[in-house]
């Protein structure tokens, strides 16, 4: 079978306090309120599908990762969850028919058949153009099982690692979707890019404006070769906005490098990452928390 291709178009998250939650994602990326309850926002860049979902609940959780691809991949993911025995059911969270299934951490995944989304350039004043949702890095306790997973299950390419404890994984051209390290399950952070540095220099004048700060970067990684910033969301999720991200045009020409150097993958140039950086988490939702 040939390569399986996906894309990531939506994240959810659980959040304490929805409102600020809101208020961060539309006036520092730019995304736009597209439905509303009293507890739950579906958020969207321009001309995009909603790529963020905000929940209210009593603590901050990641909720789910939703990937479109097409229906002969979602065929052969669920031939290939048969075969290792996980449990799937129908998905809820996207506009098309969905299975919905849980990744070794305890990370609700759905997918769908669908395109990717249309990368946002729409101008505005005052703030980064925000193209997409980029990519989800995750603690895990078994990180190889969820590597495993995400490689046997979903057919994920292994594009880079570190001392074979971080792996970097890809379904697309974008160097990495998902990454995993070794840490408590959840999620560490989440990330949306913008096309370059000046994007990431506004986003730094609007944080100034707010009080705040980032908690790492700028900087570029090695490993990727992306433009960084790091920042804490008003729930205390870790945010990257990145650009310049590596692609990866033909595959049959990558070969994962396995770094044993850390620090040197993590930051060609720029500051280095602050104490207990990598400790950083929040929990994965428990199935039993969710209300429909």
């Amino acid at each position: 079978m040939t390569t399986m291709t996906h894309h990531l178009v939506r994240a959810g998250f659980r959040v304490p306090d929805l409102a600020a939650s809101v208020a961060h994602a539309s006036e520092l990326l730019g995304l736009d309120v597209r439905e509303q309850t009293a507890d739950q926002v579906r958020l969207a860049l321009p001309g995009q599908e909603p790529c963020l979902i905000l929940r209210t609940h009593g603590s901050a959780s990641f909720d789910f990762m939703a990937l479109h691809t097409t229906a002969g991949n979602l065929a052969e993911i669920r031939r290939r969850l048969d075969a290792y025995g996980v449990a799937y059911s129908d998905g809820f969270e996207l506009e098309v028919p969905t299975i919905r299934f849980h990744a070794p951490n305890g990370v609700a995944v759905e997918v769908g058949v669908g395109d990717p989304h249309v990368r946002n350039e729409s101008p505005r004043e005052g703030g980064p153009v925000i193209g997409a949702l980029d990519h989800l890095s995750f603690a895990a306790r078994d990180q190889e099982a969820f590597k495993n997973f995400f490689i046997d299950v979903l057919d994920f390419r292994l594009t880079d690692s570190v001392l074979g404890e971080r792996h970097w994984l890809r379904c697309n051209e974008n160097h990495h979707t998902v990454a995993v390290f070794n840490g408590e399950d959840g999620l560490h952070h989440y990330a949306f890019e913008t096309s370059d540095i000046n994007g990431l220099g506004a986003l730094g004048d609007l944080l100034a404006a707010r009080g705040q700060n980032f908690m790492w970067g700028p900087g570029r990684h090695a490993l990727g070769m992306n433009i960084f910033t790091y920042h804490l969301d008003p729930a205390g999720s870790i945010l990257e906005v990145c650009s310049n991200m590596l692609q990866i045009g033909e595959e049959e020409e990558w070969e994962a490098e396995v770094w044993t150097n850390g620090l040197k993958s993590a930051v060609l140039w720029g500051p280095l990452p602050p104490t207990g950086f990598r400790e950083v988490f929040i929990p994965p939702l428990q199935e039993s928390e969710i209300a429909r």
